[in-house]
């Protein structure tokens, strides 16, 4: 595949849960040329465009890869950081990006369910079908549990709301 095509490819199986840019993708491409783990053609087409291929070296490492332990990937979520600091008086926005989130989620769980039944539809017989399905049902397993994290969230800071809008009414 070209870094275009691997790009594309990202997006639409893995990019529920790992994202890669193209100032990512084109750099990763040269070092792993530059192990020897893939190596590069030119494409067919009009314009220059290469293509990468796996080698052995390459099957090798990703299978040492694969092998070993993930690494835990530090934790990072704006949202929370705001939430952390917000003020009891002041919760209009807190209320609209919980709202945002809401309706991301949902979509999220929706795109899920429709990979889920493409899935099982198109490589029902594929022998990743239940590593893929796995990934899906973490991502839908997700989306639930932040849908119902928001929904008790919305409830809490609508509540010091209503409790300012008292104070304020009887000031």
């Amino acid at each position: 595949m070209s870094g275009y095509d691997i790009r594309k490819e990202v997006a639409t199986s893995i990019g529920y849960f790992w994202s890669e840019s193209f100032g990512q993708i084109y750099p990763a491409l040269r070092d792993l040329t530059a192990r020897g783990f893939i190596k590069r053609r030119a494409g067919a087409g009009p314009r220059e465009r290469h293509v990468y291929e796996i080698t052995a070296r390459g099957r090798e490492a990703l299978r040492e890869w694969q092998a070993a332990p993930p690494r835990s990937a530090p934790a990072r979520n704006e949202l929370l950081l705001k939430l952390f600091f917000g003020a009891p008086g002041r919760v209009r926005h807190e209320v609209s990006w919980l709202q945002q989130l809401q309706d991301e989620e949902s979509s999220s769980l929706r795109a899920f369910r429709s990979i889920r039944r493409q899935l099982l539809s198109e490589q029902r017989d594929h022998p990743s079908l239940p590593f893929w399905l796995a990934t899906v049902s973490y991502g839908e397993h997700r989306s639930r549990a932040v849908l119902r994290w928001a929904r008790e969230t919305l409830t809490t800071l609508r509540g010091l709301q209503r409790r300012a809008a008292k104070k304020d009414t009887a000031r």
